[in-house]
This record gives structure tokens, C-alpha cells and sequence, in this order.
């Protein structure tokens, strides 16, 4: 798996914690990786990505708020948040870096 690449890894490569996200493998009960969940958590919008593979990613974006983190696990649902994709890791990471104030995105 070293060296490959896939159309969505210029867009995982900037969910690092030098651009403010933190994230954690989430294992099986044998140990395998299921999962990667990735928070950011900013002035105004949290974004939370939620990679199960190249084919499902679940992503979502709520208003900071404090006392009341929601991370994407319920979806779908209704989460309160003011946008959210579920789908293909590369449409659903590049339409979160154009969202403003994401990462690399637009200001």
C-alpha cells in the first residue's frame, strides 16, 4: 500500500494537525481499521470527516458551539448541521475544502 494513491489523497493529506484538525483511527475488535474520524473545530464552523474508505466518507459541518460538540455518526438524520455529504471520498473532501473558512478553502 505504500505509494499508492488514490483521487481523494491531495485532499487527506490537509486534514494533518498543522491545519488544525485532530483525528483518530477507529479499529475493529480484532484490530483492523475501520475508520478514520477527524474533527476541526474553528471560531465559527466545526467540521467533522468521518473515512470509512475511498468509496464512504461522511462529512459534516455545524456552527461552534461550546458546550455541544456533534461528531457524524448519526447520519442520515437530522443532525443540525448546515451541510453534510455522504458519498465518495474525493467529491465529498474537495466540496468540504470549498465550503469558506475549511480548510484550504475559501475565505
Amino acid at each position: 500500500m505504500i505509494g499508492q494513491t488514490y483521487p481523494s489523497t491531495p485532499y487527506v493529506r490537509r486534514l494533518t494537525a498543522a491545519n488544525g484538525w485532530h483525528g483518530q483511527l477507529i479499529r475493529d475488535r480484532h484490530g483492523q481499521p475501520v475508520a478514520v474520524v477527524t474533527v476541526r473545530i474553528g471560531p465559527t464552523w466545526t467540521d467533522a470527516v468521518a473515512i470509512e474508505g475511498e468509496d464512504r466518507v461522511i462529512a459534516m459541518r455545524h456552527r461552534t458551539n461550546d458546550d455541544g460538540l456533534i461528531l457524524p455518526t448519526e447520519l442520515p438524520g437530522t443532525s443540525g448541521a448546515v451541510w453534510q455529504r455522504d458519498g465518495r471520498a474525493e467529491d465529498v473532501l474537495a466540496e468540504l475544502c470549498e465550503l469558506p473558512d475549511s480548510f484550504g478553502g475559501s475565505r
